[in-house]
């Protein structure tokens, strides 16, 4: 059993709503202090097939430039990617990545959602989109996830 179905399963499944499970772990997975929560980057949606993170943007995640640098920007892309499609019965790991930057990222925050475009018992495939605190498209990008 995972640490997040530890998490999750201090009220029994049957007794807990859909929406009450995506609030637990999403509760959940942004205390663990692991990658993302030393980056700042926060899950704030998770429902069936979509899920949306944020990022304050500090001086940490800038580049030289002053724009948001651009692994944090790939960075959340991937974190949306896998707990797009992340379920109680599998758990998503990236096989392969593709980010197209469109503008540089400047601002207070950045958001990204992202939804499969083909789901598999195996692999998916899920399209990111992120946004800036103006609402502007900077970047998007496409993975592959296998399931462990």
């Amino acid at each position: 059993m995972s640490s997040l179905d530890v998490a999750v399963s201090t009220i029994p499944a049957q007794q807990m709503t859909k929406e009450e499970r995506y609030e637990s772990m999403i509760d959940y997975l942004n205390t663990v202090e692991d990658y993302n929560y030393h980056n700042g980057m926060k899950l704030t949606e998770l429902r069936d097939n979509f899920a949306e993170c944020r990022v304050e943007l500090t001086p940490e995640t800038m580049n030289s430039q002053g724009f948001a640098h651009g692994g944090i920007i790939y960075s959340l892309c991937d974190l949306a990617a896998g707990y797009s499609v992340m379920s109680e019965d599998n758990r998503p790991v990236t096989q392969q990545g593709n980010i197209n930057y469109f503008r540089p990222a400047v601002g207070e925050y950045l958001i990204c959602r992202a939804e499969p475009i083909k789901l598999g018992r195996k692999v998916s495939v899920v399209e990111s989109k992120v946004t800036d605190d103006q609402n502007r498209v900077v970047a998007e990008a496409t993975f592959t996830v296998v399931y462990l």
